[in-house]
C-alpha cells in the first residue's frame, strides 16, 4: 500500500528508468534499521493489523515444505484474480495446512476460500487483505528457495528486448487484475527498473523485515519520478516490500526469458 500526494503518478503505462543513468560501482553500505524514513515519506499509522498479518504469513512460509511445486508455480505465475490462480493458492495452503495460522476447524470452507481476501479491519477502519501478505511471503520465500541467485543490474533492466518481453507478458498476465492492481504493478516495475541493485538487496534481505523496510524507503526516495515526484508519500512498508518483490520477480523472468523461476514438478 502506497499513497502519493499531491499529483498523480505520471507516465505509468511504461516502466521507465532514470534518463541518462550513470552506472556507479561501489561497496554496499547497509542502512541502519533504526533510521527514520527520508523526508517526505511517512509510514501509515495504526499498523498493528499489518504487523500481525505479516508475522502470520512469515510463520507459514517458515514451516511449509513448499509442496507441491507445480501448484505453487500456478499460484505465483498465474493471472491475478483468475479462478485457476486462486484455486492453486488455496490448494497450496491446504497442502501445508498444518503450517497456516488460524486454519478453520473442520469442515473446511470450500476452495478457493483460503486464498480469498480474508479482509481484516484496522482500528481506524482501513480494510486489509490477509491474502496479500500470504501471497507476498510465499513469493519471497520461493525466490529464496528456488532462485537464490536472482539479481538485476541497470544494464539488464535497460535492455530493450527485456523491456519488450516484460510489457508483453504483463499485458497478458494482468488481464483479470483490478485497476488499482494494474497501477501498482506499473509503478513498482518502474521503481525496480530505477533501482535494480537496491531492489535485489531488499529481496536478498529476506527474513529481516526491518532491513527490508529501509530498502523500501531508499527505493521510494530515489525513484520518486515513478510516482509523479510527489512531495509526500505514505507507505505501509511490510506490504509494499511484497509488491516490489513481485515486480522484481516479473523483471527477472523477462530478463532471463523464461516462463517461471519455479520448478514445474
Amino acid at each position: 500500500m502506497v499513497a502519493a500526494t499531491p499529483g498523480a503518478a505520471q507516465d505509468r503505462d511504461t516502466p521507465k528508468g532514470s534518463p541518462g543513468r550513470d552506472v556507479v560501482v561501489q561497496g554496499e553500505r547497509l542502512p541502519s534499521t533504526q533510521a527514520p524514513p527520508p523526508p517526505g515519506i511517512t509510514v501509515q499509522s495504526d499498523r498493528i493489523v499489518n504487523r500481525t498479518l505479516d508475522e502470520k504469513a512469515q510463520m507459514f512460509v517458515r514451516c511449509a515444505p513448499f509442496f507441491p511445486p507445480k501448484v505453487l508455480r500456478r499460484a505465483i505465475d498465474g493471472q491475478p484474480n483468475r479462478p485457476t490462480t486462486l484455486l492453486a493458492m488455496d490448494s497450496f495452503i491446504r497442502a501445508n495446512q498444518a503450517c497456516w495460522p488460524d486454519m478453520p476447524s473442520p469442515p473446511l470452507p470450500p476452495p478457493p476460500d483460503l486464498a480469498s481476501c480474508w479482509q481484516v479491519y484496522t482500528v481506524t477502519g482501513l480494510p486489509v487483505c490477509r491474502s496479500n501478505y500470504d501471497r507476498g511471503a510465499v513469493l519471497e520465500a520461493a525466490i529464496a528457495r528456488f532462485a537464490p541467485d536472482a539479481a538485476l543490474t541497470a544494464q539488464e533492466v535497460d535492455d530493450p528486448a527485456a523491456i519488450a518481453r516484460l510489457e508483453a507478458r504483463e499485458k497478458q498476465r494482468l488481464l483479470f487484475a483490478y485497476p488499482d492492481e494494474k497501477i501498482r504493478a506499473q509503478v513498482t516495475q518502474c521503481l525496480v527498473r530505477a533501482e535494480p541493485e537496491e531492489t535485489t538487496r531488499m529481496v536478498r534481505a529476506h527474513g529481516d523485515a526491518a532491513l527490508q523496510t529501509q530498502y523500501v524507503y531508499r527505493i521510494l526516495d530515489r525513484a520518486r519520478h515513478c510516482l509523479g515526484n510527489p512531495k509526500r508519500i505514505e507507505v505501509e512498508p511490510l506490504f509494499f516490500r511484497y509488491a516490489l518483490t513481485d515486480a522484481f520477480y516479473r523483471w527477472i523472468v523477462a530478463v532471463r526469458d523464461v516462463d517461471s523461476l519455479l520448478p514445474a514438478a
